[in-house]
């Protein structure tokens, strides 16, 4: 699915479309620039599953952070500040993609590697202009 976002509303919107796929549990990988929206379609998925959108913000300092959804877990991780990831972090990512109730939103997914699961949805987004954004959805089963 290739779309172009008129603004962060539609961005939010586009997310929330996809958040069904995930609402049982799953990965979803985020790649694009800085200001491409990243955070922005984490919380249109937020919204979805009834977390206050305004509570989601960028984890780039503590790398994770979750929230709470019905009886399931929301994990916000944002990679950015790092290099390559060391052994305790992956272990930790590791385990929460082992709990297949949890829904997992990796900003900077690249930065794993080949550590990257095999099943998982790709949202790839491109900064157009201050509101436009290009985003490329693909799921991978």
């Amino acid at each position: 699915m290739n779309i172009v976002s008129q603004s962060p509303q539609e961005t939010e919107k586009i997310a929330g479309e996809i958040t069904g796929r995930v609402k049982n549990g799953g990965i979803i990988c985020l790649f694009g620039d800085l200001g491409s929206g990243k955070t922005v379609f984490t919380r249109g998925i937020a919204e979805k599953l009834k977390i206050n959108k305004f509570s989601i913000k960028s984890p780039t300092y503590t790398y994770i952070r979750n929230y709470t959804y019905k009886k399931a877990k929301l994990y916000h991780i944002d990679l950015y500040r790092l290099e390559e990831i060391d052994e305790l972090l992956w272990q930790e990512i590791r385990e929460l993609m082992e709990n297949q109730k949890n829904i997992l939103i990796i900003e900077w997914a690249d930065k794993l590697g080949d550590k990257i699961p095999d099943k998982r949805i790709d949202v790839f987004m491109k900064y157009i202009d201050e509101n436009k954004r290009k985003i490329l959805i693909k799921a991978h089963d």
